[in-house]
């Protein structure tokens, strides 16, 4: 009988177990979204940041992964799809907002910490001018090297300029992490790493909650821009492409009556500037042959289309302008 009471008492679960479980099942059947997030290496102050910035949107518990499992299972969710996440220290975040949505808040919230050797900036390091407090002694040399102009103030380093020290993706310089601690710059970024969503029966891998907005926008506009194209160029009957469509048409029709000397009251100020361009062209190339009792003024010659400065420089090439482009500039001029 006493082993029998031994073995009983050495399998009984804990009450603070019981609690945590029961607890874990509440959130989960309260909330439409579950996320496991890493907390490997991530700092314990700032995770009471993330729960502050965000307690009216989401709650976050640290809990063991057996007990979440237990709840998990016992509240209906499948586990089988969410064994693999449980591994290591993990966050569970509880929300009624999409999955997607909580990814992209916790991925805007910028939680800085000091940097450690062998850290990249995520964003620009400046070392602000003035005084450092450091003692005058080997750190002089130290800024020397980065080339940080300083000067010795009552036997303290100061800095004398506000000085750069490493661009956004580059690495800092490990020796001067410690002052970048004592002057209190923080210039790395830290992220609590999503592991995985569970939402609505859906599994989500972490690295598909991670939105480009910027990538996504871009590809956006451009589709835009493409639809509004085509859809100009077939005459797509929708109200803010006719209104393009119709300019379009207008002003290619202009054009082509410009050409073609097609006069009617809108289109006879085309028709004229073309033709009045067109005989300034053709008087300035056979002016030095042919006697036209007229001078071409100099502004028109200026204001002349690209392609008929380069016929111009052509014509003056050769000898002179054949009977075929003399009768083509007076047929344009005169219809």
């Amino acid at each position: 009988m006493i082993e029998m009471s031994l073995t009983v008492q050495q399998h009984k679960i804990p009450q603070w177990k019981i609690e945590e479980v029961k607890e874990l099942k509440e959130k989960i059947k309260e909330h439409k979204t579950v996320l496991i997030a890493s907390l490997d290496g991530f700092p314990t102050d700032k995770l009471h940041e993330i729960r502050k910035k965000f307690r009216d949107v989401m709650e976050i518990k640290v809990s063991k992964n057996r007990l979440f499992e237990r709840a998990a299972k016992e509240s209906g969710l499948d586990v089988s799809k969410l064994q693999q996440y449980l591994t290591g220290t993990n966050a569970f975040i509880f929300s009624n907002k999409n999955p997607f949505e909580v990814s992209l808040m916790l991925s805007r919230f910028k939680l800085k910490r000091y940097a450690l050797p062998g850290d990249n900036a995520d964003e620009e390091v400046v070392i602000p001018a003035g005084d450092t407090g450091i003692p005058a002694g080997p750190m002089i040399s130290v800024f020397g090297k980065l080339k940080i102009p300083t000067r010795v103030q009552e036997g303290k380093i100061a800095i004398t300029k506000d000085t750069t020290i490493a661009e956004p993706g580059q690495p800092i310089p490990p020796e001067i992490v410690p002052v970048l601690q004592k002057l209190g710059i923080m210039p790395v970024y830290v992220k609590l790493r999503l592991k995985v969503a569970y939402h609505d029966n859906l599994i989500i891998p972490g690295d598909q909650l991670e939105l480009k907005l910027d990538e996504y926008k871009s590809q956006i506009l451009e589709s835009y821009k493409n639809a509004l194209t085509l859809g100009v160029e077939i005459a797509y009957p929708e109200p803010e492409i006719l209104k393009l469509t119709l300019g379009k048409a207008y002003k290619n029709a202009m054009a082509l009556a410009g050409e073609s000397g097609y006069i009617t009251p809108q289109s006879a100020q085309a028709v004229f500037s073309s033709a009045l361009a067109k005989a300034y062209a053709l008087a300035g190339a056979i002016s030095g042959k042919v006697d036209l009792g007229i001078q071409v003024p100099t502004t028109q010659q200026t204001q002349q289309p690209k392609e008929e400065k380069k016929e111009e420089k052509k014509e003056e090439e050769k000898k002179g302008p054949s009977e075929e482009e003399i009768a083509g500039g007076l047929s344009s001029l005169f219809g």
